[in-house]
């Protein structure tokens, strides 16, 4: 599952500026939302929270290009003791953060269907 994280996220690579870009565009649409409105109450909850699950879908694709197009590659020489033990503490660390992103990519996924009530 690492590998195909990492594929991906290398894939996105080119767009990681645009995630930012996006994500400027997003948080100055919410705060003109929420700031400079003309009645507090006009503000519909819906479109707000709609940006906001925007953005943490950007936020998730984001991460991704960030830790996973990083990933160490597995050494084949013989190395020390300690080079070995860090090594596999290191893809440790990676799988448990790739299970970590999975896990939130489905509550996103979940929250996104629960949101568009389809």
């Amino acid at each position: 599952m690492m590998t195909y994280l990492a594929k991906v996220s290398v894939a996105l690579k080119p767009f990681h500026k645009l995630t930012y870009l996006l994500a400027i565009m997003l948080i100055a649409n919410i705060v003109y939302q929420l700031i400079f409105s003309v009645m507090p109450s006009a503000v519909e909850s819906t479109e707000l929270m709609l940006n906001f699950l925007a953005l943490a879908w950007l936020a998730l694709v984001n991460f991704m290009i960030q830790v996973f197009s990083r990933l160490p590659v597995a050494s084949k020489n013989k190395a020390s003791f300690l080079t070995r033990i860090k090594s596999k503490f290191h893809h440790g660390f990676y799988y448990i953060l790739s299970l970590v992103f999975i896990l939130i990519s489905v509550a996103v996924i979940v929250l996104s269907f629960k949101m568009l009530r389809l």
